[in-house]
């Protein structure tokens, strides 16, 4: 069955990154298909129940779809293949169209059109249909598919640092969080390490689809006011603790280490030069992996990408813009 994933456009390679990982973070077998614009499309080899782990994990796609059939870019074309080729829905329906082409096209035209190709056989519902087809435009392919699940992407502006009992000024948003959990793989039970966890925004991403989530911080203070987040939000299955990073040894082998680098002067390194500190967490970071698992970081130089290749595989870099001049790098390493 083919899959298509409707991509945010938030990033040119992490919502791609995003997905892959997580089907073979959750084991799932697929196929490559193709990609149109900002449209994933994989044949999907495994049954739906095993997809809906996937779909609750994403934060960087919109919606997820079963593939019905493509055309030329051409309302002509469209429409004639909707016709030829018969569909089978479960009741009423509505059809909404999502136009990525960058060219002006007639959206409403569409729907009307393609909506009364399939009105002859069943009933129209725009407010709650029993199926929703979706009309994917883009300058190289128009997809026609089945919506199966929609991203609720309005949850992460909801778990943002000002809406948690205890936060900082600086701290990464919850999509960007999520994405670099599901970017190490790691799976419900497994164990994940932050070990610059601050006020735990990182963890709480994890600890939502279902990891054990052990943390540190070398500030007590910031430890306490992590526990206090994740309590807030659920998840009581934690270990925090006030440690420097080069303490994590006494967390044990871990299943993947996702955090977010200190850098520049608002993060606290004790006076610690930048190169030392990371080199030391490098070191530390790959003597608690397990083997063959993934460390998934926010750096702020490629230099220091370059130090992490003395310890582990770089597999994976994402240059991240946050805001004006300050690019961060998210980099998959694999021990």
């Amino acid at each position: 069955m083919r899959i298509v994933f409707e991509l945010s456009g938030e990033h040119p390679s992490l919502p791609i990154s995003e997905v892959i990982s997580c089907l073979e973070g959750e084991r799932i077998g697929y196929d490559y298909v193709d990609t149109f614009g900002s449209f994933l499309i994989i044949n999907l080899k495994n049954g739906m129940d095993q997809l809906g782990r996937v779909c609750q994990r994403l934060s960087l796609s919109h919606f997820v779809d079963i593939f019905l059939f493509s055309s030329e870019p051409s309302k002509n074309d469209l429409l004639e293949r909707a016709k030829r080729i018969k569909i089978k829905l479960s009741g009423t329906f509505r059809v909404r169209c999502e136009n990525r082409s960058r060219e002006r096209i007639d959206s409403l035209d569409l729907e009307r059109s393609l909506g009364e190709i399939y009105a002859r056989s069943n009933k129209v519902d725009l407010v709650k249909p029993d199926d929703e087809i979706r009309i994917l435009l883009s300058r190289e392919r128009w997809l026609v598919c089945r919506r199966f699940f929609e991203i609720d992407r309005r949850q992460f502006e909801l778990r943002k640092a000002n809406r948690r009992p205890f936060f900082l000024p600086i701290s990464m948003h919850p999509r960007l969080a999520r994405c670099m959990v599901n970017l190490s793989g790691v799976r419900k039970g497994e164990k994940l390490l932050d070990p610059f966890c601050g006020t735990g925004g990182i963890l709480i991403e994890a600890g939502l689809i279902g990891a054990k989530v052990l943390g540190s911080d070398v500030q007590g203070w910031i430890s306490e006011g992590c526990k206090r987040n994740l309590e807030h939000f659920g998840i009581d299955d934690y270990d925090i603790q006030n440690l420097d990073v080069g303490e994590i040894g006494s967390f044990g082998k871990v299943d993947a280490v996702v955090t977010d680098f200190p850098y520049g002067r608002a993060s606290t390194t004790r006076k610690e030069p930048i190169e030392k500190l990371y080199r030391r967490s490098f070191l530390s970071i790959s003597d608690v992996l397990k083997h063959g698992s993934k460390l998934v970081c926010a750096i702020p130089d490629m230099e220091l990408a370059k130090m992490g290749c003395e310890f582990m595989d770089l597999v994976e870099i994402h240059a991240f813009r946050v805001h004006g001049n300050l690019t961060r790098y998210i980099c998959v390493f694999t021990k």
